[in-house]
C-alpha cells in the first residue's frame, strides 16, 4: 500500500507569517514522511510532522502558543492510532512539545487523558524538560489585554488571532493510520480551558475506516463531535465525500483532513484560510493559505 502524509496548520480569518508557514509545512511534511519512506508506522510520521510545527513560532501550538488570560500558556494535545491507542493531555503548561507527552500518556498509563498540573508532572517524571512556550512576540500581545475587554472581545480575538490548531494523519505501508494534533488554544482563554484537541471524537479519530483531524473554534467543534461524525460517514463513502458533507452540515468554523483505509484523502474547510500539505512518493503540495 501507498504511504500517505497530510498535515494542517490551523485556520482563521487572517493569515500571518505566511512564507515562514510555507517553510515550516514543507519541512514537517518532509520530516514525517521520512518515518514512512523508512518503513515506520503511521504513528510515528504524525508525531514527527507536529513537532515540526509545535517547534515553529509561527503556529499555535509548543513554542508559539497564544497566552490564556493570565498570560500562561496551556496547551492541549492528543495521538490516536487506527487499531484505538489514544493518548492526551490538557491545559499542560511548561513544555517544549506535547505531542510527545501525548504519546507517553498512550504508550506508558492505563490512562487516556491527563490534564493540567498533574499533565505538567507526568511529563517532567517522563523526562521533558521545564520549557516556555512564550515567545516575545507573544507576550507583547498579551500586554495590550488590559486595552480591551475580554468577555466583550472574545469573538474579535478569535478573528484577529484565528483558530490554529495544527495535525496529521497518515497511512503507512501496512495499512495502518493515525493521527496527531496540537493547540495553545483561543487567545486571552479562561484559565483551565480545554478545547476539542484532547478530546475523541472532537478534534480527533482513528480507526480501521481513516484518520481524522480537525482545526477550529474548539467548542463548537466538540458540541457537534465533528472527528466522530466524519468517521460515522466513512463507513459508507470516502474521505473526500465524507470532508465536504461535514463542512456543509455542521454548523461551526473549521477545517478538517481526513486519509481513508483505501487511500483516498478528504481537505475541506469553512474558514477564509486552512494551512495544509499533502505528501506521497510522487507528489508534494503545500497551500500555506
Amino acid at each position: 500500500m501507498d504511504s500517505i502524509l497530510v498535515i494542517l496548520g490551523g485556520s482563521g480569518s487572517k493569515i500571518r507569517n505566511l512564507e515562514d508557514r510555507e517553510k515550516y509545512l514543507g519541512e514537517s511534511l518532509e520530516s514525517g514522511f521520512v518515518e514512512l519512506k523508512e518503513g515506520e508506522e503511521a504513528l510515528n510520521a504524525v508525531i514527527k510532522s507536529v513537532i515540526v510545527m509545535e517547534d515553529a513560532p509561527c503556529f499555535n501550538a509548543g513554542t508559539g502558543s497564544v497566552p490564556n488570560l493570565e498570560g500562561v500558556v496551556e496547551m492541549d494535545a492528543s495521538i490516536m492510532r487506527s487499531d484505538g491507542l489514544f493518548g492526551a493531555v490538557a491545559a499542560m503548561k511548561d513544555v517544549k512539545n506535547p505531542v510527545k507527552v501525548a504519546r507517553d500518556v498512550a504508550e506508558e498509563t492505563e490512562s487516556l487523558l491527563l490534564a493540567g498540573e498533574g499533565a505538567t508532572r507526568f511529563a517532567r517524571l517522563m523526562g521533558h524538560k521545564e520549557y516556555s512556550p512564550l515567545t516575545g512576540k507573544m507576550r507583547k500581545l498579551y500586554s495590550k489585554k488590559e486595552e480591551s475587554s475580554y468577555y466583550k472581545g472574545l469573538g474579535k480575538m478569535r478573528r484577529l488571532y484565528s483558530l490554529e490548531t495544527v495535525g496529521a494523519v497518515a497511512l503507512d505501508r501496512f495499512g495502518g493510520m493515525a493521527s496527531a494534533i496540537s493547540t495553545g488554544g483561543i487567545m486571552f482563554h479562561l484559565p483551565g480551558r480545554v478545547g476539542d484537541t484532547p478530546i475523541i471524537g472532537g478534534g480527533i479519530y482513528a480507526s480501521e475506516l481513516g484518520a481524522i483531524a480537525v482545526t477550529g473554534h474548539g467548542e463548537a467543534i466538540m458540541r457537534h463531535v465533528v472527528a466522530k461524525t466524519a468517521h460515522d460517514f466513512l463507513i459508507e463513502r470516502d474521505a473526500e465525500y465524507t470532508a465536504e458533507k461535514v463542512i456543509k452540515e455542521i454548523d461551526a468554523d473549521f477545517g478538517i483532513i481526513i486519509i481513508d483505509r483505501d487511500g483516498k484523502v478528504g481537505i475541506a474547510y469553512n474558514t477564509k484560510y486552512m494551512s495544509w500539505g499533502i505528501k506521497t512518493m510522487t507528489y508534494k503540495k503545500v497551500q500555506a493559505a
